[in-house]
């Protein structure tokens, strides 16, 4: 007895024929027939009356007939579940994340390698928009981008992080570190560099349009880059808070942050892309937990 010769059962008996049950499953009458004797001499007993009109269930038959449904029926569940369940454990995983949260990406992989040994995780590095088109295309199964309310669209699944606010990060000698709050009218004969990124960007132009000689001197979506700049240049730049938080204390120690007063409503948000309509593995959402359990040690937003 096998789990074919039981579908072939069930379907001669919902058809009353071995030949539209052999139709069905793409073989031959005699094929179905065969099958079908073999499971009547196993069990020692006659399932169906054959007639010139097809084949009637007898009483042991439809007897029989019950269990098979209800093997069939298991066995449907079990093949579910199994599918849930390689789809839980699957150790394999693509992120496409902005440079600023490779940091966290690392020690969420190291975490999860504790509990996964074999985990696979396949990190690719870009701008916002680089991260977009990778999930987007198939290539990421999710992307960690810094976005405001207003940049979010039906193409993805946005996932909240953390929520921040933009800073403006000086070096140690700065002028600027003793300002409580900067406005674009405090900045003058200031050179930015810039992180490449819609939001920011638009922050830094209506900050730079206080004073004329305010400029840009460098766009790019390298951090280490920025904060060199920054550290050994005396340039400024602005970054989401979870970003500052998460820069090497090697920089930190050299760097002095002050809100910024007239976007201090402006929400950014660091969160997760998917793709809409896709289903999200669960090793990515366990990520993504454990990204927001680093970024929110003291709950999630």
């Amino acid at each position: 007895m096998n789990i074919s010769q039981l579908q072939y059962l069930v379907s001669a008996a919902s058809f009353g024929s071995f030949t539209k049950a052999a139709s069905v499953h793409h073989l031959t009458v005699p094929t179905i027939s065969q099958s079908i004797k073999q499971l009547e001499d196993e069990m020692n007993t006659v399932i169906f009356y054959r007639t010139k009109k097809g084949v009637v269930p007898t009483k042991e038959g439809e007897l029989i007939l019950q269990h098979t449904a209800a093997i069939l029926k298991n066995i449907e569940v079990m093949q579910t579940e199994l599918l849930n369940l390689k789809e839980e454990y699957v150790e394999s995983i693509t992120i496409s994340t902005i440079p600023g949260f490779v940091p966290q990406v690392v020690q969420a992989t190291l975490e999860l390698m504790l509990k996964y040994p074999s985990l696979k995780v396949q990190m690719i590095e870009g701008d916002t928009q680089t991260v977009m088109k990778n999930v987007h295309d198939g290539y990421a199964n999710m992307g960690l981008i810094s976005y405001s309310e207003n940049q979010k669209n039906s193409s993805f699944e946005w996932t909240p992080i953390a929520e921040g606010k933009a800073l403006l990060i000086m070096n140690t000698n700065s002028h600027l570190r003793f300002f409580k709050t900067i406005s674009p009218e405090d900045l003058e004969n200031e050179v930015f560099v810039l992180y490449k990124d819609e939001h920011l960007e638009n922050i830094v132009h209506n900050l730079m349009s206080g004073n004329a000689t305010n400029r840009i001197a460098l766009i790019t979506n390298n951090t280490e880059a920025l904060c060199q700049m920054v550290v050994k240049g005396d340039a400024i730049t602005i970054a989401p808070d979870f970003i500052v938080s998460s820069l090497s204390s090697i920089y930190q120690d050299h760097l002095v942050t002050v809100p910024l007063k007239q976007f201090s409503l402006d929400k950014a948000i660091l969160g997760r892309i998917t793709r809409t309509n896709t289903q999200i593995p669960k090793i990515v959402e366990e990520f993504t937990t454990r990204l927001t359990d680093r970024v929110n040690p003291f709950g999630s937003i």
